[in-house]
């Protein structure tokens, strides 16, 4: 309960008032006045303490589950027992800092009768991870401002996971391309594994060509037997398996929605890199540390990536330096970091075979890339 001072000092001045009305001017009248004014007070603080206790509220989240960018409409529902009016309540709309809001976030309203209130609000899906929307602040107050309860009321808000893209990459250029012809096998038709495949074709199995395809896969000479680029289908087993790991330290950027914007550019720019390779079947893994625990989570479709997005609305980058980075020998390894330090660099510098990825270059190393957004694709660049 929160007692408006201000409000009692002008009711107070209200009664002198009518009071000295009364006294000097006009007896009945003064005196109809200040039963008036008793009465009302009296009326205003019963309806208040009654909406306290009889109204109920409720939200409801169009979708559990949303992609970034994604619009979340939430409606409050208010209602109450009884078909007395309630007192003014009055609500604010609170979201965490994975949505921005895009409409006013307040409520101000009375019911009436047997009606409820009810509203739609839009929130649109900024970060992945997850996210918490809803109601947050909810406050009863009398009419004449006197008194105020703020009330809380369970259930009002409402978590909602968000699933990071998976953006273009392009795969022709910069740090796709240099990965992926570092992964493809020489111009030969030439293998170790049975003479013919499952298609018939010598040595491997293969499709037609898609943009972002390393040329080094295309096999030239059945290509021009076939009067169409066809590209081997690489198994699991063949070539060296790409390492991607994920430093778990926060951006330390001050601010916070740009530190989480930093780190949103990372997530995104590792899983459209390991998009590129599902999608050349390319073998590529994930070191990732959820909770306590490094994990290596291996991708060799787009199926897989689509399980993997699904569990980084469970990843938190921390602020605690410990445990930032696993141990690795550093071969065919990509480090992708929101917090490119001293730290980071030496991590990088004193690995043969690792390159890391940042949203900002550092001076001084020809190791590390930079992931910038380009329109909704991302490039790396050095």
């Amino acid at each position: 309960m929160k007692i408006n001072f201000k409000g009692i000092a002008v009711y107070i001045f209200l009664i002198i008032v009518s009071v000295l009305f009364m006294l000097y001017l006009d007896g009945p009248g003064g005196g109809y006045l200040l039963i008036a004014l008793v009465t009302a007070a009296i009326i205003s603080l019963s309806l208040c303490i009654y909406t306290r206790y009889c109204i109920s509220l409720k939200t409801e989240v169009n979708s559990d589950v949303l992609n970034c960018g994604d619009i979340a409409t939430v409606t409050v529902t208010i209602g109450r027992k009884g078909i007395i009016p309630t007192s003014l309540i009055t609500a604010e709309l609170y979201s965490s800092y994975h949505f921005i809001g895009e409409d006013e976030k307040a409520i101000r309203t009375v019911v009436f009768g047997k009606d409820k209130y009810s509203r739609s609000f839009n929130f649109r899906a900024e970060f992945f991870g997850k996210g918490k929307i809803g109601i947050g602040n909810i406050t009863v107050f009398d009419y004449l401002g006197i008194l105020s309860f703020r009330l809380n009321i369970p259930g009002v808000i409402t978590s909602v996971k968000i699933y990071p893209d998976i953006p273009e990459i392009n795969g022709r250029e910069g740090l796709a391309r240099s990965l992926a012809d570092a992964a493809a096998f020489d111009d030969s038709e030439e293998t170790t594994q049975s003479a013919f495949s499952i298609s018939g074709y010598p040595g491997y199995e293969h499709r037609k060509y898609e943009p972002g395809d390393s040329l080094k896969l295309i096999n030239w000479k059945l290509s021009a037997k076939r009067r169409e680029l066809l590209v081997r289908k690489l198994e699991g087993s063949l070539g060296s398996e790409q390492v991607f790991i994920l430093d778990r330290a926060a951006s330390p950027e001050k601010d916070n929605l740009t530190a989480r914007s930093s780190e949103q550019l990372i997530i995104e720019a590792l899983l459209g890199l390991m998009g590129q390779f599902a999608k050349s079947e390319l073998p590529v893994k994930l070191v990732i540390r959820f909770g306590e625990v490094w994990e290596e989570i291996p991708v060799t479709n787009l199926a897989e990536l689509s399980d993997l997005r699904y569990r980084f609305t469970d990843f938190a980058f921390s602020s605690d330096s410990v445990g930032r980075l696993p141990d690795c020998d550093g071969e065919r390894t990509v480090v992708f970091s929101a917090c490119p330090d001293s730290r980071f660099l030496s991590y990088i510098e004193n690995k043969p075979g690792i390159t890391g990825v940042t949203e900002r270059l550092i001076q001084g190393s020809d190791k590390i890339w930079r992931a910038e957004r380009d329109n909704k694709d991302i490039i790396f660049t050095k």
